[in-house]
């Protein structure tokens, strides 16, 4: 059983996107939000009527544990989404 809604198609899952997102954990970067850079991402799901959890594609922000690749991952609405052009 999934924990997310049926996706609505506005961000379809495993659609690619860009969204903002912290390069670092430094408090000042985290409260400057509006300077975040756009990162690439992918959809993996819809959790509510406008908000989609986006894992992170960014190799710099990408760890390993016991052979695990752990990438991060955060919720964003629409207005902090823009589609990436999919390849046909």
């Amino acid at each position: 059983m999934s924990a997310y809604l049926t996706n609505d198609g506005q961000f379809p899952d495993d659609f690619e996107v860009w969204t903002p997102y912290p390069l670092t954990d430094d408090k000042n970067t985290l409260a400057d939000r509006d300077n975040w850079p756009w990162l690439r991402g992918q959809v993996i799901g819809q959790g509510g009527p406008d908000e989609w959890h986006i894992v992170i594609d960014v190799p710099a922000l990408t760890e390993y544990e016991d052979g695990v690749e752990w990438r991060p991952a955060c919720f964003r609405n629409s207005c902090e989404l823009r589609l990436i052009a999919q390849a046909d």
